[in-house]
C-alpha cells in the first residue's frame, strides 16, 4: 500500500492486491470467492469506496465485486480486460478467441520441449509486441517467477454466478475501458462488448498501447487513470 500526490495535488491511497495463485500470493489450499476475497482486503485497509484499476483477468473479478457491491465502488478502470469465451460469440469474436487458443498451443509446446523460459517469451511477446526491449524482459522475469501458476492441477477460485461477462447490463457503476490497439483482437472485442453494454461505460482505445499500456503507453495510461479519479474527487478517492 502507498500514498502519492494525485490529480491537481490531491492525494491517492492505492492499494496493490495479489489474488491468491498470483504474483507473490501463495497457492490455494482450498475453495475460495474471488469477490470475497476482494471485500476482505478492502474491509482490511479500511476502505469503504474504491476506484479498482484492473488490468486483465484482474476486470473481471473487479466488474464482479462491483456487480455485488455497487455501493463500494466509485468506478472500475478495466484495463485490457479478459474474461475467456464469448458467450454466443459473432464469428469475429470466434476467430479472435481461436487466436489466443493458438497462442496457448504454442506456449504448451514451447513449455514441454524448450522450457518456461521460452514459454514465458512467447506470451509476452505475443501480449506486449509494443514493450521496449527493458520492460519486455522485466514482463518476462515476471511471468517465469509467476510460472507455478502454470503447474496448478485445479484453479479453486469461484467466480460470480452467473459469470460477470453474461452480466455487463447489470452493472450499475460507472466504467472506464481501456484498450490498446496492439492488444489481441479479442481483448479489444471484449472492451466493445462492455462499452456497449454496461449501463455507464465508455471506452478508450489507446494508439500504440498493447496488453500493457501502463508500460508500452504511460503517458496515455496515466492521462485516462487521473481523469477517472478527478471524476471522483470527494474528501479523498481510494483505489
Amino acid at each position: 500500500m502507498a500514498d502519492h500526490r494525485g490529480v491537481a495535488g490531491r492525494e491517492y491511497r492505492v492499494t496493490l492486491l495479489d489474488y491468491r495463485d498470483t504474483g507473490l500470493s501463495s497457492a490455494a489450499a482450498q475453495p475460495y470467492s474471488e469477490i470475497e476475497d476482494l471485500a476482505a482486503v478492502l474491509a482490511a485497509v479500511p476502505v469503504t469506496s474504491a476506484v479498482l484499476v484492473a488490468c486483465s483477468d484482474g476486470a473481471r473479478r473487479a466488474l464482479a465485486y462491483a456487480h455485488r457491491y455497487p455501493n463500494a465502488v466509485r468506478r472500475v478502470v478495466v484495463v485490457g480486460g479478459s474474461f475467456g469465451e464469448f458467450p454466443d460469440p459473432t464469428p469475429e469474436e470466434a476467430m479472435a478467441r481461436q487466436e489466443i487458443r493458438d497462442l496457448v498451443k504454442r506456449r504448451e509446446h514451447a513449455l514441454a520441449t524448450t522450457g518456461i523460459y521460452a514459454d514465458a517469451e512467447i506470451d509476452i511477446d505475443a501480449w506486449g509486441p509494443a514493450l521496449n526491449a527493458d520492460d519486455r524482459r522485466l514482463m518476462i522475469g515476471l511471468h517465469v517467477a509467476n510460472s507455478y501458476y502454470t503447474a496448478l492441477e485445479d484453479y479453486l477460485g469461484t467466480e460470480l454466478d452467473p459469470p460477470v461477462n453474461t452480466r455487463f447490463n447489470e452493472i450499475t457503476t460507472p466504467v472506464t475501458v481501456l484498450a490498446g490497439e496492439h492488444d489481441f483482437t479479442a481483448t479489444q472485442l471484449w472492451a466493445h462488448r462492455i462499452a456497449n453494454q454496461a449501463p455507464n461505460a465508455r471506452l478508450h482505445l489507446l494508439p500504440g498501447a498493447d496488453h500493457f499500456p501502463m508500460l508500452s503507453q504511460p503517458r496515455q495510461f496515466e492521462h485516462h487513470l487521473r481523469q477517472a479519479l478527478a471524476r471522483h474527487a470527494g474528501p479523498t478517492a481510494r483505489s
